[in-house]
């Protein structure tokens, strides 16, 4: 297994159409397809229907699909935390946390309380969470929606407040409407496995509300949204932190679109001696 392999059946999967995937992955669409082609030898299974057009996912394809985003995260975690390890400071205190925390929340935070002698390394939440459960980071700062049965056995302060909210470029011609349980508008959204993405979708089943066409763009990054927010290209549901100015605003929805959630500091209980 290579890791470019999972960009490239990612690739596949947001196209639908091997000659766009090979041109998004910088590639001919002969080498594109024989990579695919050993990620399907190497994991026993066709992962495409390549009959149909567009290009449709397989019931494997569609199991692989389901853990692919997780996989590549984890692989990427696995990378930082080896080069945290490799740190020029010694005695440094690691701090693991989600990209957009380290981006916004994570500065003033340590600045309030004075620390020195540090090292950030940025990972999903699951990677930050497990890095504290392993003893490779001593503090996780992570998002929690209130679903915290993956933090068990840490020792979790609240440090602040936020929520996501569902926002397009301010003026844009075309705004995102709820008619029925239809959301209209050109909409993008969190990859299947993030852990935004999931609240989303929670949300979105708790009330009974579909979105009437296909997103229009799909990621893991709240970032790489807001950055096509910002653009114009449709809305997305966005950390309020991230948001700055007054180049994007709220979609006029209701009040259950926003999805609050506490930020957290996570540490390794102390153990109790026996």
């Amino acid at each position: 297994m290579e890791l470019q392999w999972i960009d490239d059946f990612l690739a596949l999967c947001q196209t639908r159409n091997f000659t766009r995937a090979a041109q998004a992955r910088g590639t001919t669409q002969s080498a594109y397809s024989r990579r695919m082609q050993r990620l399907e030898e190497w994991l026993g299974a066709p992962l495409f229907d390549r009959e149909r057009r567009p290009v449709t996912l397989t019931p494997a394809g569609e199991e692989f699909l389901a853990r692919a985003h997780r996989l590549r995260d984890e692989i990427y975690d696995a990378r930082r935390a080896v080069l945290s390890v490799s740190s020029h400071l010694e005695k440094a205190l690691r701090i693991y946390a989600t990209n957009t925390l380290a981006a916004t929340f994570l500065s003033p935070w340590l600045i309030k309380n004075e620390l020195r002698n540090y090292s950030v390394v940025v990972a999903s939440v699951s990677g930050c969470v497990e890095a504290v459960k392993r003893g490779h980071g001593d503090l996780a700062m992570i998002p929690d929606f209130g679903d915290a049965d993956h933090l068990a056995g840490l020792a979790l302060e609240t440090i602040g407040e936020d929520r996501l909210i569902l926002a397009q470029r301010r003026g844009g011609e075309k705004a995102v409407a709820l008619e029925g349980d239809a959301l209209i508008g050109r909409l993008m959204v969190y990859a299947p496995g993030t852990h935004y993405g999931a609240r989303i979708a929670a949300m979105l089943a708790a009330h009974g509300i579909r979105m009437r066409d296909p997103p229009i763009c799909e990621s893991a990054s709240a970032e790489a949204l807001l950055a096509q927010v910002e653009a114009g290209l449709g809305a997305a549901w966005i950390p309020a932190i991230l948001l700055r100015g007054e180049s994007v605003a709220r979609c006029p929805l209701p009040g259950y679109f926003d999805i609050a959630y506490k930020i957290l500091l996570a540490r390794a209980s102390a153990r109790e001696d026996a």
